[in-house]
């Protein structure tokens, strides 16, 4: 036998020995972390189906619910999507609520869309494009009846984050403005959308026509306080 066949095997048993040691240290919390590790594995894949699964029956769901509500069966369709409302994944949770709002606005149940809108406007739950949606669609239902005051404090938050709905929100408090014959502030939100580069055509034409009639009332007002 070589010198270093002598010494590979000396070191072989060192290192065997030393195995041995640690297996019988650690052997048990190797082979529980294994089967800890195999059930996690496990549990997600099944999650993930179960989800999966839960995530078509919703859609399924929500689907069968629309075509109720556009049809003949508007009463079913309402207890559809409140049972979705409830226990369906987030995301048709979420459009179920925006549906019985819509529907509660549809059958002048004013009061009670806001409430459900203002709901979502304020659940950290909503994604904030809806969540700004939902702002709009409160604010609007309110433009008849709400002072300026109230809908500058709806809208606000949209125009000063700078987000994709500041173009509406703009729309709706020039328009409050008007109604309630506070012309230069209408003015003003009408301009603001022109000077913006990003507001959409269609938009652009109404502010354009809304300051025509700005400009058009303020010298009848003007002559009414002479006389």
């Amino acid at each position: 036998m070589s010198d270093n066949s002598f010494f590979r095997e000396v070191d072989e048993a060192v290192r065997h020995d030393q195995y041995k040691k640690l297996w019988d240290r650690f052997g048990v919390y190797i082979i529980v972390l294994a089967a800890i590790l195999i059930a996690a594995v496990a549990g997600y894949k099944g999650w993930s189906f179960w989800k999966e699964r839960e995530s078509q029956r919703a859609g399924a769901e929500f689907v069968q619910a629309m075509v109720l509500e556009n049809g003949s069966d508007p009463a079913k369709a309402t207890e559809a999507f409140e049972a979705l409302a409830d226990d369906a994944p987030q995301g048709y949770r979420v459009l179920s609520r925006f549906q019985l709002a819509a529907a509660q606005a549809k059958a002048g149940e004013t009061d009670k869309a806001v409430t459900a809108y203002d709901a979502l406007a304020t659940d950290g739950g909503v994604d904030p494009i809806l969540q700004g949606l939902a702002t709009l669609q409160a604010a609007t239902l309110r433009l008849d009846e709400a002072d300026y005051a109230e809908m500058e404090r709806r809208l606000k938050g949209l125009i000063e984050g700078n987000t994709a709905w500041r173009f509406s929100a703009r729309e709706l408090l020039g328009l409050s403005a008007y109604q309630h014959k506070n012309m230069r502030t209408a003015e003003e939100q009408f301009s603001a959308l022109l000077g913006d580069q990003g507001t959409p055509p269609n938009m652009r034409d109404r502010a354009n026509m809304m300051l025509a009639l700005i400009v058009s009332s303020t010298p009848a007002q003007s002559s009414s306080t002479t006389n």
